[in-house]
């Protein structure tokens, strides 16, 4: 049947519930999933029609008709017991039927909720990481969360500080408090003061007449993520100096003192000690911030989970964006493990995201990426396997001083077969 293995992969890729139908409405197919959340048998909602689920299908359909595909638009279900709001995408398909996809309203609206309340979204379930030394640095990372001392989290950027900080935060006992984070680089140095400590009224030209109240008096029993420490100005260093020591706010313009309980993470992709070494960085804030150190391993020093976090990220986005998983060669995945990602999980995710739009892995995306010559190990679209084979043998041999002992031993060939491809390829 021409849906056997067509639906097959729909349903392992797309977690969402699902349903195909043709142009009457009349359900074709449908997943576990859409059982779960929806409510009903198998043999009951195989006796209904798409409409029978939700209102608009008719209206759905003249859209399609003309090419228009609808994206997540909110609609409400009868469900077996009774009616839920959730999101459908609808698409045709290329035989006329159409497959809808339902997404749980709730999700969502939780997670914009946690947005604008500035609750951490991330947990630790969400780091993704099988190297030893890694995972001590979680592990460590859980120990200190329900600490009420101060954590200074370093590391490269891309390494995902803000994630551990939202996971340290969601730890711990304050989880259902704020957790406010801001970015020292991001905001002019004559902002900084205000947005940390707030202002009140008549305090500057351009104040509210209300004032405002500042990043730590909102983070109120919670905790101030502050990233990009090494950026803050010298002159404010101080003022955060006496926050964390006596937990005392005054805001611009005012004198008196309001007493705040915050819990205060700080991350830097700065080395903090030679920032203090040139002058850059207070050597008395540096010990008040560095009580609880955290340092977060650059992905060139876990390659062994590159292969995983590929796996990862190749799954989370296909689906976000309905998109096929590019299958990857073991030629391009050791190539990928070879290259060293300046930019860390940040650029890796973006790497992928980038190759299921394409539907390949562009090999210009490395060029003067990598230090290399002309006999680098290279993937070109369009190469057959022994162009392939060729370039990764001789990337071996060069990597390695041509030791043909050990290039064998990571090709997992003998030595004799390496020879022959050597003379064969006249390397």
């Amino acid at each position: 049947m021409y849906y056997d293995n067509y639906i097959e992969n729909i349903i392992k890729n797309i977690i969402d519930a699902i349903i195909i139908s043709d142009d009457d409405g009349n359900i074709k197919f449908f997943n576990d999933e859409l059982l779960n959340l929806f409510g009903f048998s198998k043999e009951k909602l195989n006796s209904k029609k798409v409409y029978d689920i939700f209102e608009g299908f008719y209206s759905f359909r003249d859209l399609l008709n003309k090419k228009e595909n609808i994206e997540r638009e909110e609609v409400l279900i009868n469900a077996d017991k009774n009616k839920i709001h959730f999101m459908v995408s609808i698409y045709k398909l290329d035989n006329k039927d159409f497959l809808f996809k339902f997404e749980d309203i709730k999700k969502k609206r939780k997670l914009n909720k946690k947005i604008k309340e500035n609750k951490a979204i991330y947990t630790f379930d969400k780091i993704i990481g099988n190297n030893k030394r890694f995972k001590c640095q979680i592990e460590f990372a859980k120990k200190i969360s329900d600490s009420k001392s101060t954590i200074l989290i370093t590391g490269e950027t891309g390494t995902g500080k803000e994630v551990f900080a939202q996971s340290i935060h969601n730890m711990s006992d304050r989880k259902n408090k704020p957790f406010i984070a801001i970015n020292s680089a991001a905001i002019p140095d004559n902002l900084i003061e205000s947005e940390l400590f707030g202002y009140v009224e008549g305090a500057f030209t351009g104040a509210k007449k209300t004032g405002q109240i500042g990043k730590f008096k909102s983070a109120d029993k919670g905790t101030i993520f502050l990233d990009e420490i090494g950026e803050m100005p010298f002159n404010l260093q101080t003022r955060l100096l006496r926050v964390i020591e006596e937990g005392i706010v005054t805001r611009i313009g005012s004198i008196d003192q309001e007493y705040v309980d915050v819990r205060i993470i700080a991350a830097s992709n700065k080395d903090l000690k030679k920032e203090v070494e040139k002058g850059n960085f207070r050597k008395d804030l540096f010990y008040r911030l560095n009580v609880l150190p955290l340092s977060i391993l650059p992905l060139r020093e876990r390659k062994d989970d590159i292969p995983i976090l590929i796996d990862y990220f190749m799954d989370k986005i296909s689906r976000r964006l309905n998109k096929k998983k590019v299958k990857i060669t073991k030629f391009q995945m050791d190539y990928l493990i070879n290259y060293n990602w300046p930019g860390n999980i940040r650029e890796l995710e973006n790497f992928v995201e980038l190759i299921i739009n394409l539907e390949y892995i562009p090999n210009k995306y490395f060029e003067n990426k990598i230090e290399k010559t002309k006999k680098d190990f290279i993937i070109e679209k369009n190469m057959t396997l022994e162009e392939l084979e060729k370039n990764y043998i001789t990337d071996m041999l060069r990597k390695n001083d041509r030791n043909i002992t050990k290039v064998a031993k990571i090709l997992g060939i003998g030595r004799n077969t390496l020879h022959r491809k050597i003379n064969k390829y006249e390397l």
